[in-house]
This record gives structure tokens, sequence and C-alpha cells, in this order.
């Protein structure tokens, strides 16, 4: 068996990230596309599906969380689509990797771009349209269910910590697209891609 000729050069010598980079884009890929088959079957099935879990609820429960869903499914939309967006750029970087393609590290730079301004929008979003509609919801539900003297300090700290998702959510979502743009656009990477990419 004849053994392969070494590298002609430190740019011939193809980076772990590459690889790395490409499967991890597709794993979150599809991640991302599951996500967004969920959620599309929960908005699609919601009536149906709070219909079983809420047999035997009070009415003013039902009420309260039906008006809830309505309010926040445009939001949930908008998230969908934001995800299949998102879903379909890092799965086009993530292939284009794997196959080292010349314009895998473009592609990938265009998915986290894009990543880092669906986590803005959604951060967004969640202050502007979900946190007011949750709170009203929060306000209503347990307000029938917890005593008064409590209900304050249950609510403040239920409040408290949605804020506190808020902003750490999209700022650790934010970890891994600013890692591939730091890892990917690496001299050594681009050079073995402009060199050997297909």
């Amino acid at each position: 068996m004849l053994s392969q000729p070494p590298p002609s050069s430190a740019a011939d010598v193809e980076p772990g990230r590459i690889k790395v980079f490409g499967i991890i884009h597709i794993i979150f890929g599809a991640l991302g596309v599951m996500n967004m088959v969920g959620g599309i079957v929960w908005l699609v099935f919601q009536e149906q599906i709070m219909g079983f879990s809420n047999a035997g609820e009070p009415e003013e429960l039902i009420a309260a969380q039906e008006k809830m869903y309505r309010d926040l499914a445009p939001t949930s939309w908008i998230s969908i689509v934001i995800s299949l967006i998102v879903s379909v750029l890092i799965l086009r970087a993530g292939i284009a990797l794997v196959k080292r393609r010349q314009s895998s590290v473009k592609l990938s730079n265009t998915y986290a771009l894009a990543s880092l301004v669906a986590k803005a929008v959604g951060a967004l979003l969640f202050f502007v349209m979900v946190m007011p509609v949750v709170s009203g919801a929060l306000d209503t539900m347990l307000g029938e269910s917890i005593p008064a003297p409590d209900v304050k300090a249950v609510l403040a700290f239920i409040k408290g910590f949605m804020v506190l998702a808020g902003v750490l959510g999209p700022l650790m979502g934010a970890i891994y697209p600013l890692c591939s743009i730091l890892m990917l656009n690496k001299p050594q990477v681009k050079e073995f891609l402009e060199r050997n990419g297909t």
C-alpha cells in the first residue's frame, strides 16, 4: 500500500476545526429544525393539547391560559420563522465545512451574524411582547390560587427570574456563533480552503 506524500506546506494540513465546526453546525441545525417542527405542532394543536391537560381546572384559569397562548401566538410564529432561517443557514454552512468548500467560512460567518441578529431580535420580542403578556397572565392565574400576603413575593420572584432568563438566554446563545467566527476566520483555515477547498 502506498503511503500518502507529506503535505507540501502548512497550508495543506487541514485544520481540525473545519470538520469539527462542520459537524457541530449540522447537529445544531438539525436540532433547530426539530425545535421548529415542535413549535409548529404546538401552535397548530395547542387547543387540543390544552383540552387534555386542563381537565378539571377552574374556568377562570383555563380562560387566562387560553388568552395568554393566543396573545403569544404572533411572537411564536415570528420565532419559528427566525428559527427556520437560522437553521437553514447553519445546516448549509455545516455541510459546506464538512465538504471543505471554499465558500464555507463565508457561509458560516453569514449564519453566525444571522444568529446574533436573531438573538437580539428574540431578546427584544421577549421584553416587548412576551413579558407583558406572561406577567398579566401570572397576575391573573397566581392571584387567584395563592394567599394574598404571599402572592406579591411569588410574582416578584417569578418576574425577576424571567428577566434574568431574558438577559442570560441570548447572551449564552451568542457564545457558539461568536466562537465559530473567531475559530473559523483564522489564517490557517482560510489558507487551507483557498488551496485545497472544492
